[in-house]
């Protein structure tokens, strides 16, 4: 404790910090997965389409994040003053945000927001293999075994352990795993970004971007038949509670909280879309497939695990 620390209770001050950054984090990947839920619940009872749910997320959670940044005083245009940087940021709406939030609603309509959710937990270990490929260095021992782990896990929750039956719809699985590809791309496009402009002004234009791909394919005033009102209600939330406000108290807490605790408190998405899912959509899984669940999530632990350094 440093002497400032001891008189002004700055210690106790930064402990508190971290306690509402953690609580931040925490709500918001809590918002995420009811917002998977919800959207699985959209799905279900009436005729929307994932690419329509995108559409409708992206635009009004775009357009309210800009409005944000505008509000907030952050420099909304400096980032496309750079070609660099506006080519990058193309491509992370296209990439990172468009398609990523395409492919995950596309698990979810195949099959369900628990199982969409948790496949996206393999994102850390797809970060981890194009990092070791494009640095063309080795995975470190513990992110080796949670790969391994993480595909077992994976491997439990599709087939509950019998290789010849899958419990899953294929084209489930598939598009899971195109989601947790587009997750990773979603994680490391903005990276240099990230250096130069606030996180907020990226995530607002990468939402933007993708919005206006996605209305090409389906247009947000294209209205599906079959919406009564409470799907309104979980649209309204899918869009400003599980995407606008879930970024602004996620981003935020990156300022403070270590990114290995972030990415812990990152598991209550897949973890609250699984309870949910369960309670509300009479979601059911075997032992094997919670064992399988149990894995991923730990596997995602073991790989945001970092050594403290020893005091010389």
């Amino acid at each position: 404790m440093t002497p400032t620390g001891f008189i002004f209770g700055g210690d106790n001050m930064a402990k508190n910090n971290k306690r509402t950054a953690a609580i931040r984090a925490a709500c918001g990947t809590t918002m995420w997965g009811i917002g998977g839920v919800l959207a699985n619940v959209v799905f279900n009872t009436s005729h929307a389409t994932p690419a329509w749910l995108v559409s409708m997320r992206l635009t009004w959670a775009g357009i309210a994040m800009l409005i944000f940044a505008i509000v907030t005083k952050q420099p909304l245009l400096r980032v496309w003053h750079n070609k660099a940087h506006a080519i990058r940021l193309l491509l992370f709406g296209l990439i990172g945000v468009a398609l990523a939030q395409f492919t995950y609603l596309l698990a979810i309509f195949y099959g369900n927001a628990a199982l969409a959710t948790i496949m996206l937990s393999l994102v850390p270990a797809m970060i981890t293999v194009v990092t070791c490929v494009r640095e063309r260095t080795m995975p470190r021992p513990i992110d080796t075994i949670a790969i391994v782990i993480a595909l077992v896990g994976v491997f439990l929750l599709v087939t509950d352990g019998n290789p010849t039956k899958l419990h899953v719809a294929p084209i489930a699985v598939f598009w899971g795993i195109l989601a947790a590809v587009t997750g990773a791309a979603y994680t490391m496009l903005p990276k240099k970004l990230l250096l130069h402009e606030p996180p907020l002004v990226i995530v607002g234009w990468g939402l933007i971007v993708g919005a206006v791909f996605m209305n090409f394919l389906a247009p947000v005033w294209h209205i599906p038949a079959g919406l009564h009102l409470y799907s309104w209600v979980a649209i309204a939330f899918i869009v400003f509670g599980a995407t606008f406000l879930a970024y602004i108290l996620y981003v935020s807490s990156l300022k403070t909280l270590r990114p290995a605790i972030a990415s812990m408190i990152g598991n209550l998405e897949p973890l609250t879309a699984t309870v949910l899912s369960i309670i509300f959509l009479a979601l059911g899984f075997h032992t094997l497939q919670f064992f399988g669940i149990v894995m991923v999530l730990g596997a995602v632990v073991m790989m945001s695990w970092t050594p403290k350094r020893k005091i010389q």
